[in-house]
């Protein structure tokens, strides 16, 4: 993505709906001040005045639309403002020039003869003046394009810190899944080497089958690893599942010192929970808890709902923690706190602990639903 500076911002060729309505809701209101100006002054009669001031009224809106579109070509704020500033001076004439023009040939239409205005003053500009106001609806004009000159303004700028606003949240949107993209890819390496190794002593040893099956279980795992890069949550079903695969590869090292335990309540299977987030906590207690234990170590993968939370924890007997090893508070839990405070802020949490023998960790999220589901 190609971030777009504020200075280069810009606006779109045609009108918004909010600049539309504000035009034409000034020069509706500016129909009703040229009518009631006219009659005020009686110099023509009813007609030509309701004529000339809805001829009026739909040159402004034109001419204010051409004021937000010569705003538009202006690429600073700054050029913005003086362009608007000028285009003000140059619509208000240029539309004063046609209203004199209209009016006096609506006159010579709908009320033919002479006509006598006199204006006395001690001054020529002055005299001048006051019969441009009498004669035309300069004021009107002037005072509508001045309002619609500053509501331009704070449109455009709301329009563009709306752009910069929905620029900055799709750069953090990229941020946080390139951030989360590489947290996940973290946990394969470690893994894929531990595997090999234990694939590779398995051939030595002469434990073909054994070999084999751990060859398929960890293609399985793969796939379902290079899927759920696609997408950051996962049903809790689907991510048990990869789990499963997981944990029958090292089921092949490990043999019957590993057993595992499902339980989750019924119901949960469409939640959904970031994807990958419990193979961590998982290898956590396998490295901890399996690997120097002599005798079998029982993991638990555990689910429940506690009012509008997904509670899901991973459990282990503690037998290796018992032999003497610490339980891993490193990259691992530090990875997984790091990819809840991405997707969901303080309102996810990890709590990792000794319980009794053993060792838990317990992960909290906001419950969601996969779509479809209630």
């Amino acid at each position: 993505m190609v971030a777009t500076s504020p200075s280069s911002a810009r606006l779109p060729r045609s009108p918004p709906s909010s600049v539309l309505r504000l035009a034409a809701g000034l020069w509706a209101l500016g129909f009703c001040a040229m009518v009631a100006s006219s009659i005020a002054n009686r110099f023509e009669p009813l007609t030509a005045n309701l004529l000339r001031a809805l001829l009026m009224a739909l040159a402004g809106w034109v001419f204010s639309l051409a004021l937000w579109r010569l705003s538009t070509l202006a690429a600073r704020p700054r050029w913005a403002i003086l362009s608007l500033g000028l285009g003000v001076l140059a619509a208000t004439t240029a539309h004063t020039l046609l209203d004199l023009q209209v009016e006096g040939r609506l006159q010579a239409w709908l009320d033919p003869g002479p006509h006598v205005r006199r204006i006395v003053s001690d001054s020529v500009l002055r005299a001048w003046v006051m019969s441009l106001i009498a004669e035309s609806h300069v004021v009107i004009f002037a005072t509508l394009y001045a309002f619609f000159g500053m509501a331009s303004t704070i449109l455009r700028s709301a329009a563009e810190t709306r752009e910069r606003e929905a620029q900055l949240a799709a750069a953090r949107t990229l941020a946080v899944s390139a951030q989360l993209a590489m947290l996940r890819h973290q946990l394969n390496p470690h893994f894929i080497f531990n595997t090999l190794n234990a694939i590779s002593s398995l051939v030595a040893i002469g434990r073909r089958d054994d070999a084999e099956a751990m060859i398929g279980r960890l293609s399985d795992f793969l796939r379902a690893s290079l899927g759920a890069d696609a997408q950051p949550l996962a049903t809790l079903d689907d991510e048990l599942a990869t789990l499963e695969n997981y944990l029958d590869i090292e089921a092949v090292r490990f043999g019957a010192r590993l057993r595992v335990a499902y339980d989750h309540e019924p119901g949960l299977g469409r939640a959904l929970i970031p994807s990958f987030l419990l193979q961590p906590l998982v290898e956590n207690a396998i490295k901890h808890a399996v690997s120097p234990a002599l005798g079998p170590v029982d993991v638990r993968l555990s689910a429940r709902r506690e009012a509008d939370d997904l509670l899901v924890s991973v459990a282990d007997s503690g037998a290796g923690h018992a032999c003497g090893q610490a339980p891993g508070t490193g990259t691992g839990l530090r990875n997984v706190r790091e990819r809840l405070a991405l997707l969901y802020g303080g309102r996810a949490s990890l709590e990792a602990g000794r319980q009794g023998e053993g060792y838990l960790a317990e992960v909290r999220v906001p419950l969601q639903w996969a779509e479809g589901c209630i």
